[in-house]
């Protein structure tokens, strides 16, 4: 069977109710696509009757689950043994892919999720579950995981780690690989079939190459780039399914409706779904969802957050910067809470061009994130007066710090008054509240 992209899935759904040999399918690229798609793929396969064995990636026995595909079972029908999150597929290849998503869960406060992707990394390697990444050297790093070591302190993933229980499994995913490949080409039982759904693997890799020439792979992988293909791509994906959404109850969107939605939800298919399942549940039997349904049920949950507005200033960003603070206001948000985030942000940048500017603190320009954390960060802490302000991360005050040597203090001072003044015009005069915040943008960036 060839490899399906997104747009044949339908094809193949039909060869497998049509009764086509199916002993093994890999489905592999975004997670809610992915989801979506063995849901199908398992009615489809189980039309006259059948079991689905769920199995967790994370935790999976690679032998158990063979030796389960070999077996004959007692229950009648289909057996679909559908491993989750499979790692079978993973090399050093896809270490860094991998790596950014634990960064990612460990910045969003999932510990669970974090370790779960550091052990994926460490078993794509070869590394046991229980390896200490962030005590390696740079030169052991790029060895072991194909990328240059991240700067900054790394050693929340021993400790994240050494909290988490560790996940052991007989077979490498080297040898399970193998021995998968083996299994397959002596034949299942009849009623078998293997289901793997993964969201990194390497396509370069002897196993994925010897799967895809003998079995059914579907591509559900999305290009997550900025480039304005991989934004059309992206707005296909959640357009396609949005609009699957809809037709499932019967329901429509006003004009421009969804270009609204597609703005506040931003690539997250699950989301989007989620997102236009409860704007359809809100109306009732009403055929036609409006924008004000949509403003009463569905939150900004990009440009609102109030750091994307701190982040475009401190990035020069003129034009992002007032997209979003328009965007908060238009969300109920008051333009003096917008000139209050304004207010603190460019007194932290106060503070830490300031600091970086006495010589005692030994910062200077193009210094490492590693050498700032070894030098600089203990001079600065030794000061208690600021001892609530670099209490955080040592990365982000390095970033923090980094940022604020874009900005020299005449300039910073300079926005303080413009603060003031946009202040006092907010609680003096009629002008109304985007307008003064328009203005303050603008007259914050004739100097930047």
């Amino acid at each position: 069977m060839p490899v399906y992209d997104r747009s044949k899935l339908n094809d193949l759904l039909r060869e497998i109710s049509g009764g086509a040999p199916c002993p093994a399918l890999l489905l592999f690229g975004e997670r809610s696509l992915c989801q979506q798609a063995a849901e199908q793929v398992c009615t489809a396969l189980c039309t006259k009757g059948g079991t689905v064995h769920a199995i967790d990636g994370d935790s999976e026995d690679h032998g158990s689950t063979l030796a389960k595909l070999r077996s004959f079972s007692l229950l009648g029908g289909r057996q679909v043994f559908r491993v989750n999150g499979s790692r079978i597929f993973h090399s050093k290849n896809v270490a860094e892919a991998i790596w950014k998503k634990a960064v990612k869960a460990w910045e969003e406060g999932s510990p669970d999720k974090a370790a779960k992707q550091l052990r994926a990394m460490l078993a794509a390697t070869g590394l046991d579950s229980a390896d200490d990444p962030g005590s390696l050297s740079e030169e052991q790093w790029k060895k072991c995981f194909g990328f240059a070591k991240p700067a900054g302190n790394l050693s929340w993933t021993g400790t994240l780690l050494d909290q988490m229980e560790a996940v052991k499994s007989g077979l490498s995913a080297g040898d399970a690989g193998e021995l998968l490949l083996a299994a397959l080409e002596s034949g299942l039982p009849k009623n078998n079939t293997l289901l793997l759904l993964a969201e990194e693997l390497d396509k370069r890799k002897k196993l994925y190459k010897s799967f895809s020439a003998k079995f059914a792979v579907l591509d559900l992988s999305v290009d997550t780039g900025s480039s304005s293909q991989a934004k059309k791509e992206q707005e296909a994906v959640l357009r396609e399914q949005i609009g699957k959404t809809l037709q499932e109850f019967g329901k429509t969107l006003d004009k421009g409706v969804i270009e609204q939605l597609l703005e506040r939800v931003g690539f997250h298919p699950a989301a989007a779904v989620m997102e236009t399942e409860k704007l359809i549940l809100s109306v009732g039997d009403a055929p036609r969802i409006t924008l004000d349904d949509l403003n009463r049920m569905v939150g900004r949950t990009r440009e609102e957050a109030v750091f994307e507005l701190t982040e475009a200033v401190g990035n020069k960003n003129l034009e992002k910067a007032l997209f979003i603070a328009g965007r908060l206001q238009e969300n109920g948000i008051h333009g003096l809470a917008v000139l209050a985030t304004l207010r603190n942000y460019v007194r932290s940048l106060l503070l830490f061009r300031s600091l970086l500017e006495q010589e005692q603190y030994r910062w200077r320009p193009g210094i490492a994130a590693n050498v700032f954390q070894e030098q600089c960060l203990p001079l600065l802490k030794a000061n208690p007066r600021w001892q609530s302000e670099l209490s955080g991360h040592p990365y982000a005050l390095y970033m923090k710090f980094k940022t604020a040597a874009g900005f020299p203090l005449p300039l910073l001072r300079h926005w303080m008054q413009l603060l003031l003044a946009a202040d006092r015009r907010l609680k003096g005069s009629p002008v109304a509240a985007d307008t003064v915040v328009q203005h303050l943008l603008l007259a914050m960036s004739i100097r930047t």
